[in-house]
């Protein structure tokens, strides 16, 4: 049995995002998220605890630009190729765009 040590339940959302590597900007998705954090769909697998700028993009709104770290990494194939749910951890967002974040969220539920 798992337990849940999230102080704020995730919410299944799909918007666009982009993770800046030192490869350059990789293009996402996100699975679900709470105003603490992120399941990003990648598709390698990072190393935890690692930290990246992310820029969220909500539909119909502005980029959401986030510090994050990776707290966890699941691995997962879809028919020929594998893909990798991550974990982020939020370490630094702008308090509006928390907030726009929490209100988005709440009408989610």
């Amino acid at each position: 049995m798992d337990i849940e040590t999230r102080l704020h339940p995730r919410i299944s959302v799909n918007w666009h995002a982009f993770i800046k590597t030192f490869q350059g900007s990789i293009a996402v998705k996100t699975k679900d998220m709470s105003v603490d954090g992120a399941c990003i769909l990648y598709p390698a697998d990072l190393e935890l605890e690692q930290r990246f700028s992310i820029f969220l993009k909500p539909p119909g709104a502005k980029s959401i630009r986030v510090i994050a770290e990776t707290v966890w990494s699941d691995k997962f194939n879809l028919g020929n190729r594998e893909e990798f749910r991550m974990g982020f951890r939020f370490l630094a967002i702008s308090p509006a765009d928390r907030q726009f974040i929490a209100t988005f969220l709440e009408k989610e539920k």
